[in-house]
């Protein structure tokens, strides 16, 4: 009535089992199931150049040179503006000599 015991473990080991084929497997079976994430990355990392390129991505290069662009033109502003606010002082220097010239009889 009760199950016999037999006296060879081996006998209702998992020795070879399916089971045991699992611990046998290097890393995690998280990191060997395909996923969609890990599908995704793949095709990204092989694919990444051409995706920056036909979307028309920015890349950090771009924006350190856009970057540099920007500050030669801000300083090109300023030195206009500087030379803007130049010319306004003396077109106003020659407004003046121009005015008491007129008044002179």
């Amino acid at each position: 009535m009760y199950p016999a015991i037999s006296q060879n473990p081996e006998e209702h080991g998992t020795a070879g089992s399916f089971w045991d084929s699992f611990s046998q497997i290097q890393g995690t079976i998280e990191s060997r199931v395909p996923t969609l994430d890990r599908s995704l990355d793949r095709y990204f990392d092989e694919h990444f150049a051409a995706i920056i390129e036909e979307w028309d991505l920015v890349t950090e290069p771009d924006l350190d040179t856009l970057e540099i662009r920007l500050l030669r033109v801000t300083d090109e502003i300023s030195s206009l503006y500087a030379g803007k606010m130049a010319i306004e002082s003396r077109a106003k220097a020659l407004d003046r000599l121009i005015s008491s010239l007129e008044e002179k009889p």
